[in-house]
């Protein structure tokens, strides 16, 4: 991580100063080279990249496209098993792939086919160029306080920024509040391993245990269990005597084997009689009373008398319970009624959840989709009959929700004539970014954005290290899998398909790319794409060196290089401690890439972790993406804003604020939603 590439991902641009020398032509140039990977400089920035000395532009040269091919995946070199890709594979005898194959596996992959790649035809590709824009550093330091400012939870990337700030700059801008948990007790960790205070910052046992989970490299949603590392004797003290203050029995049993092992790490015997005689009660299998489970026996024995009051007191729970309460209970008007007494106390984040499960519950339900929190993000769908609400009750919840967020949104400051772009009906709000993948751009899982109008899709993967596949599924409509493409069956005359060879050994680095030519796909019954990474055999793709996946859009699919960064659309970075990734899925009537950023387990029981294996899987993933309706669009939330804070307008050309698909906020602005419009 650096400055300048903080500047590109966050900001589309870069921070210079205005000099006084004349390069023009050397500003074209460099522009000119920027191009080749789908850049441009805008006027401004192009004047004051203009006014830098020789020197200084060669520097930023070197720097500017090395992030730049960083970023696109072109800082490799792509050669498949096939390098005249696709017209060899399409054009090939079945036998000569299937020989070439089986002296490829039968080598361990050490001997490849040695075939001479042929000068292609250059042809004109039209792609819309990416603007870097002239900021400040100003604009630039506000990136640290706009992350910090989310109320949900930040990607790894987001982390690292927040690192190296800390680490390169001074005089930092902190926000108000953190309000996010994940992201204070993250700070609070940096802050410690830098021998500075945080016992103002850590208000419960619950933001203790995150901070140690930190510092032991942990999982910091404490999804996952975690090995404590050993703490010096100042940090043990130091903790002992935060959570001496803040520690309740209830707050540690919460997450009481967790603590367990974190008292063990602390030695708390040492230095608090109370700490022990908690961590002594829990290791020898003591229960207590806590308000969850009173609650639980409220609505065990029906006891609404008990549980109204105590769901009153804690309003972001009685929102979380209110689906369960409306269709199990009897006094559903009296639930409803008390619960709008205390919505405007649950907090933002929180009332867009509801009413994002609310708007689907006209309907019974006979399965669910829920993605449970963590560092590896998988769907999971719950298979379990849910009888719908009635509709007089959900319209009164749903206008009082609706109701607390205007007035909350009101308070903030105005927007003037609003413009909100109808396409943002198919982009959730972004959550649970925690998992999320390091890639050319993030939007929220389900965000279903423009491929333009080119009729292949080429996808690609590089890596280093051992056996990973690339492979396409083909689904109709209702989901089914009606074909695919892979290292099992290199071509599809049928969807006109073809897979660029099959390496399965890479110390050097491999690559493999697949071909869908759209309008054939769809003419033989296709409706969706699904691409698909798979680590055959081998470790994960955490454990790999390299690992990236990606997508680009030709008109011309038999010409230009094989790998152009110019057309690339798309470009993922595959970290997860897990074997099979499902990065994006096409709807190609649509033509829309609907981002899915999901893994799951994989599956050998048809001859290795391959599509055949997991077939009915990528359908359960690709019906739970596509019909993801449990979240808010970011068109509902913007009208909400707009609505509230101003005038909404037909048109972009009357408006103050835009929010769209590609200007103004965006689906891609992600810290500036979750910041400034779930608050």
């Amino acid at each position: 991580m650096d400055k300048m590439k903080i500047t590109v991902k966050k900001l589309n641009g870069l921070v210079l100063e205005k000099a006084s020398a004349e390069n023009k032509d050397l500003a074209t140039m460099l522009n000119a080279e920027i191009m080749q990977l789908g850049y441009t400089f805008s006027r401004d920035l192009f004047d004051v990249v203009a006014s830098l000395a020789e020197k200084e532009l060669v520097i930023l040269y070197e720097v500017l496209i090395r992030v730049l091919q960083k970023i696109k995946g072109s800082d490799v070199n792509y050669r498949p098993m096939y390098p005249n890709f696709p017209e060899q594979v399409q054009e090939a005898p079945s036998l000569e792939l299937y020989l070439n194959a089986f002296m490829h596996y039968w080598s361990h992959g050490e001997w490849l086919p040695n075939y001479v790649e042929l000068a292609k035809a250059k042809s004109f590709e039209k792609n819309k160029l990416i603007e870097l824009a002239l900021v400040t550093e100003n604009d630039f330091r506000s990136v640290f306080t706009l992350i910090l400012s989310s109320h949900d939870s930040i990607a790894d990337e987001d982390k690292r920024i927040l690192t190296w700030f800390f680490k390169h700059e001074n005089d930092l801008v902190y926000p108000d509040s953190i309000p996010f948990k994940e992201n204070l007790c993250y700070i609070a960790g940096m802050m410690i391993q830098d021998g500075l205070d945080v016992s103002k910052l850590l208000k419960t046992a619950t933001d203790v245990l995150r901070v140690l989970t930190f510092l032991s490299a942990g999982d910091m949603s404490l999804a996952e269990n975690t090995k404590f590392r050993s703490f010096p004797r100042s940090q043990r003290k130091m903790f002992v005597r935060i959570l001496d203050k803040v520690a309740s029995e209830e707050d540690i049993f919460r997450h009481k084997n967790k603590w367990i092992r974190a008292f063990h790490s602390l030695h708390v015997g040492d230095y608090s009689e109370r700490l022990y005689a908690i961590a002594r009660k829990f290791r020898n299998g003591e229960s207590i009373q806590t308000f969850n489970s009173l609650l639980q026996l409220a609505i065990d024995v029906n006891d609404d008398e008990t549980l109204i009051p105590m769901l009153k007191s804690r309003p972001s729970e009685f929102a979380r319970k209110i689906d369960f309460l409306l269709r199990t209970r009897s006094k559903d008007q009296l639930i409803l009624t008390e619960f709008l007494t205390v919505v405007d106390e649950v907090p933002t984040r929180v009332l867009l959840q509801l009413l994002g499960n609310l708007q689907r519950r006209d309907k019974s339900l006979d399965k669910r989709i829920v993605f449970p929190k963590g560092n590896v993000q998988k769907a999971q769908i719950i298979r379990k009959f849910v009888p719908r609400l009635s509709i007089t009750v959900l319209n009164v919840l749903m206008n009082g929700i609706e109701d607390s967020l205007s007035l909350r949104f009101k308070a903030r400051e105005p927007l003037g004539k609003v413009w909100v772009d109808p396409d943002l009906y198919s982009c959730p709000l972004p959550s649970q970014q925690r998992s999320a993948t390091d890639a050319m751009f993030t939007v929220a899982r389900g965000t279903k954005l423009p491929i333009g109008d080119k009729n292949t899709l080429r996808f690609f993967i590089y890596w280093v290290g051992k056996d990973i596949d690339l492979s396409a599924t083909l689904h109709d409509a209702s989901f089914k899998n009606i074909g695919h493409v892979s290292y099992t069956h290199l071509k599809s005359d049928k969807y006109q398909s073809c897979h660029s060879g099959d390496i399965v050994r890479a110390p050097h680095g491999a690559s493999e790319f697949i071909d869908i030519t759209i309008d054939g796909a769809i003419a033989s019954g296709a409706r969706y794409v699904a691409m698909n990474v798979l680590v055959f055999n081998g470790p994960s793709f955490a454990e790999h060196k390299v690992c990236y996946a990606g997508w680009m859009t030709r008109s011309k699919p038999k010409s230009n290089e094989i790998y152009k960064p110019k057309t690339v659309q798309q470009k993922i970075d595959l970290q997860s401690n897990t074997r099979i990734c499902t990065p994006v899925i096409f709807d190609l009537v649509e033509r829309k890439a609907i981002w899915t950023d999901l893994t799951m387990r994989g599956s050998s029981n048809r001859g290795g972790n391959n599509v055949e294996s997991n077939k009915a899987k990528i359908e359960e993933t690709l019906e739970a993406v596509v019909n993801m309706e449990q979240k808010v669009s970011l068109y509902k939330l913007f009208c909400l804003h707009g609505r509230a804070r101003g005038e909404l307008v037909s048109t972009p050309e009357l408006a103050d604020t835009i929010f769209s698909i590609n200007q103004g906020i965006t689906p891609y602005s992600i810290n500036e939603i979750n910041a400034e419009y779930i608050a």
